[in-house]
């Protein structure tokens, strides 16, 4: 099984859906990654319980334990039988001998048992590392947002301080001055939403690193750099080894450990002992032997082998139906991937580009007096909206393309 930073710079190379830069300073997605696997709480316990089932699979494969019995029979009874005159003392030593491989059996489930313990520690490891992916771009997504809104804060009070001046100069209505005024509080507010969408986007990261205060951190993930749009059925091809198959693989082998449990426990296992036993009246001793077996185990063999075959058939029918869900799962994101691609580039090449020719019209005409500021404000709100929209778009192209990664990442992936 790869070590933790092992899969942290596997994992970053399967969720890279961000760009990185190569400011050494800034957050990177893969440092991310690597911190949320070794220090996230979740994943320690997870890791505790592999633990707990190696210790209990050695604890279920030891041999039967040795016993001791001490009888003491023929004591304080009445007449002869009284006090310790005709007591009769046995010591015994006894060993439970286990037939039809019972051993080698609980050895086999108890190593099932740890595989697939293990096989869920790494979807943990996949859904850790596409949770901290999904943060990072929330926190990327967040970082934009309020450069838009510091950029539309100070334009509105650049077109303020333009209005005052023309207000002052009498060739500009008085209401324009208090139509721009409103234009800077409307982006004040914009901007201290943003500071706090970001606070908490931030927040939900380190939290995933076992830290319970808030503070600022900055990544460095380009958000407007989308990854190549993947084939799809490339991606159906990645569902047969994911970690949710080998999952079903892993139940497989354990209800098949556990039927080969239920059919060694048909044959009973051999108690014996030996002891040695005095007779207080005779003031002899003598050798005991004692043979014991259990009657009816193979009625009770048959049932267990019975409820298990209803188990296997009941896996075999939910693998099935988890594998149709998959697939439904991944057509409907990788739809709504090729949609988020399409309204970034809408945005981006005819949009966006629309906005600026416009406000740069609009900022030409309201200078030369035949446009009112509040038609120079609607362009800017205008483009500042589509700049808006373009993040958001490019924001959940991103999360959609970690989603599908998670979704058909290799259940063997290795650095």
């Amino acid at each position: 099984m790869p070590t933790r930073n092992g899969w942290s710079l596997a994992l970053a190379g399967v969720m890279g859906v961000v760009s990185l830069s190569a400011c050494a300073a800034e957050m990177t997605l893969e440092a991310a990654i690597r911190r949320t696997l070794e220090m996230n709480p979740a994943l320690q316990a997870e890791d505790a319980a592999v633990d707990a089932l190696k210790s209990q699979a050695q604890l279920d494969g030891m041999r039967p334990a040795l016993s001791f019995a001490v009888d003491l029979e023929n004591v304080a009874g009445t007449g002869s039988l009284s006090g310790l005159h005709s007591a009769e003392t046995t010591l015994r030593l006894g060993q439970v001998i286990e037939l039809g491989g019972k051993r080698a059996a609980r050895q086999a489930y108890g190593r099932a048992n740890v595989e697939r313990q293990q096989n869920l520690v790494r979807q943990r490891q996949l859904d850790l590392a596409a949770e901290t992916t999904r943060r990072y771009i929330a926190v990327a997504e967040g970082q934009l947002e309020l450069q838009l809104a510091s950029r539309q804060w100070a334009l509105t009070r650049d077109t303020e301080a333009s209005v005052r001046e023309r207000v002052a100069r009498g060739v500009a209505p008085e209401a324009d001055q208090a139509l721009a005024q409103i234009s800077v509080v409307r982006a004040e507010i914009a901007r201290e939403h943003a500071e706090h969408e970001l606070a908490s986007a931030q927040f939900a990261l380190v939290v995933l690193w076992g830290e319970s205060a808030p503070r600022p951190i900055e990544v460095n993930g380009e958000l407007l750099t989308l990854p190549k749009l993947p084939k799809f059925d490339a991606l159906v091809a990645r569902l047969a080894d994911t970690p949710e198959r080998a999952a079903f693989v892993l139940d497989q082998q354990r209800l098949q450990a556990d039927q080969a449990l239920a059919r060694a426990s048909a044959r009973p296992d051999l108690s014996v002992s030996v002891g040695v036993r005095r007779l207080q009246a005779l003031d002899d001793q003598g050798l005991v032997l004692s043979f014991t077996m259990p009657l009816g185990t193979a009625t009770r063999s048959a049932f267990a082998i019975a409820r298990n075959d209803a188990e296997q058939i009941g896996l075999a029918a939910r693998q099935q139906a988890a594998g149709l869900q998959a697939r439904q799962q991944l057509f409907a994101r990788f739809q709504e991937l090729r949609h988020a691609r399409s309204e970034f580039h809408a945005l981006t090449e005819r949009m966006i580009p629309a906005a600026e020719q416009g406000l740069a019209l609009t900022q030409r005409g309201y200078d030369d007096a035949r446009y009112s500021v509040l038609q120079l404000t609607q362009a800017q709100a205008t483009l500042l909206q589509l700049q808006l929209e373009r993040s958001g778009a490019a924001a959940r192209y991103h999360q959609l393309f970690a989603d599908i990664e998670r979704s058909t990442a290799s259940a063997g992936v290795s650095p």
